[in-house]
């Protein structure tokens, strides 16, 4: 990708750049289409950093990743929304995934890969045969556990750097506060508006990002609320919750 965003990062096509990434063969291939742009001092690590490291000589980081993060998150590093300070930002983060059924499972999947640093996750249901089609993060060996358990033990595997913390409960006006209060930012993924709501209004009072989706079907929604820069929350779009025979999950 550097190529294609070089005139906007590297306007000065006689100043020394050296590239490197992890076997060398992307370097190369970066190296040669900078020098077909008109760079005039391109070089890159032959073999990369596993040549580097297999020929035992120092390794340094910035002081905010390891290596082994740099390679693990390198595609997501390079993105200019991101780079190291967001990836960074992103292994600090605490996230409460509320739901580990449909959406849940997909979200608490690509949460674990991008590498957030704690994830909570909240719900009392076991899993079901009926749940495989659609509910990705757990299989056949799970049917009759505990959805939390499942999920973090499919999230263990995928990232092991990620603290899994499970919540085996139902969320209740009585623990909904305290227990958002303890993460920076909520992904709704419940599938029934009585929890939306409860979730709206404790991310509302506990002053935190309320990540709001749903969907049924082929049809979905998604929104972002953020009550502690003083924008609007759930009830303001719809101020009580729709009745149930209107709203079928």
């Amino acid at each position: 990708e550097l190529e294609m965003e070089a005139r906007h990062l590297l306007p000065d096509k006689e100043a020394p750049l050296l590239l490197y990434c992890g076997t060398g063969k992307r370097s190369l291939f970066t190296a040669l289409e900078l020098k077909e742009m008109g760079y005039s001092d391109v070089r890159h690590l032959n073999g990369g950093f596993q040549a580097w490291k297999g020929a035992g000589y120092e390794i340094m980081t910035d002081g905010i990743l390891t290596l082994e993060q740099l390679t693990h998150y390198s595609r997501q590093i390079i993105m200019r929304e991101i780079g190291v300070e967001g990836q960074r930002r992103l292994l600090g983060s605490k996230v409460l995934l509320v739901g580990a059924g449909g959406l849940g499972s997909s979200a608490g999947l690509y949460l674990a890969a991008s590498g957030i640093g704690t994830l909570g996750i909240v719900d009392f249901d076991k899993v079901d045969k009926s749940n495989l089609n659609r509910q990705v993060i757990h299989g056949y060996a799970n049917i009759g556990r505990p959805k939390v358990d499942s999920a973090g033990e499919t999230i263990n595997r995928l990232n092991p750097e990620v603290e899994v913390v499970t919540f085996k409960e139902r969320l209740s006006p009585h623990t909904a506060l305290n227990l958002i209060s303890q993460f920076d930012i909520v992904l709704d993924c419940s599938d029934n508006f009585p929890a939306k709501y409860l979730i709206n209004d404790a991310c509302f009072f506990a002053k935190k990002p309320y990540v709001f989706g749903a969907a049924v079907r082929f049809e979905g929604q998604a929104s972002l609320f953020n009550p502690k820069d003083g924008g609007p929350c759930l009830r303001c779009m719809w101020p009580t919750p729709p009745h149930a025979e209107f709203a079928p999950t």
